[in-house]
């Protein structure tokens, strides 16, 4: 089926026509978004996003035109640039963690020690001060890296260095954090 044919199937009849959309790119759509998402969201969220690709497609149906692209290539990049929002928005609330908001940690259950999960929390209260402190983009790439399981490809795209360079500040930060936690252990 052709795209225009597809849009005016959606016009007329928007559950058979959204149906034979999301049954021929569901799966590229999931594919992107599970790409971009996948290390900082869960299954159903992953999901969600990829539906609301569609859902903002048949709201925004009028505006299609065949000159600015085909129909795979449009929600190709709604799909990107939603999965991408929510990255950001994830990475935010990363970087926004109040070091004194006993929320963002791990409630205590009644076979916890006390102790062991004050300890815990206090050793996560530091590492967290100690990679805030390495400043920008040395902490970014320590969150990227070893919280959101980014490569280093991947930081390096999106902070505009060289993969060589996001490893070599990763090593140096890394240093720097192992130096800092250690001044405070002694």
């Amino acid at each position: 089926m052709q795209d225009m044919e597809l849009v005016d199937l959606i016009k007329k009849d928007p559950n058979k026509g959204l149906n034979l959309l999301m049954t021929e790119y569901m799966g590229l759509i999931c594919t992107i978004v599970r790409d971009k998402l996948g290390k900082v969201c869960d299954e159903f969220e992953i999901e969600s996003c990829a539906s609301d690709v569609f859902i903002d497609f048949y709201n925004n149906i009028d505006r299609y035109s065949e000159e600015k692209g085909s129909v795979k290539a449009l929600l190709c990049v709604v799909a990107k640039r939603r999965a991408i929002d929510i990255f950001r928005k994830r990475a935010k609330e990363i970087n926004n963690i109040s070091l004194d908001d006993d929320e963002g940690y791990t409630q205590i259950s009644d076979n916890t020690d006390i102790e062991d999960s004050y300890i815990k929390k206090e050793q996560k209260k530091k590492l967290l001060e100690a990679v805030k402190s390495l400043g920008s983009p040395d902490s970014e790439i320590i969150v990227r890296k070893y919280y959101m399981g980014e490569s280093s490809k991947e930081i390096a795209e999106k902070l505009s260095l060289t993969v060589n360079a996001v490893d070599t500040r990763t090593s140096r930060a890394l240093k720097k954090l192992r130096s800092i936690i250690e001044i405070d252990v002694a």
